[in-house]
């Protein structure tokens, strides 16, 4: 099975890792994705007064978690590909193993 993240959903997920990484809730979380040829995905996300600087491993990371805590898919079964397409933005195809 593939599932694909748009934009937002990729945003959700970030969302959803720094809430659980530093003990607080998604929607209190605001994220800013970037791509950089050279250097890849990262993003920088704020909660209330702390910024928080995320890796493309990180993005990965909480793509994993969202799907888990959200719609029970086992993380360690998961192959996540981040994509940029200058339409769109920020992508994400994840392979269910």
């Amino acid at each position: 099975m593939n599932l694909h993240f748009n934009e937002q959903d990729v945003i959700d997920a970030c969302c959803v890792f720094v809430a659980n990484r530093y003990n607080g809730n998604p929607e209190d979380v605001d994220v800013d994705l970037q791509h950089n040829p050279a250097f890849g995905f990262s993003a920088d996300a704020r909660k209330g007064f702390q910024n928080i600087r995320l890796t493309q491993q990180d993005i990965i990371d909480g793509i994993a978690i969202y799907l888990a805590q959200y719609h029970n898919f086992i993380p360690e079964r998961l192959r996540v590909d981040l994509q940029f397409q200058p339409q769109t933005g920020i992508e994400a195809e994840i392979m269910v193993l």
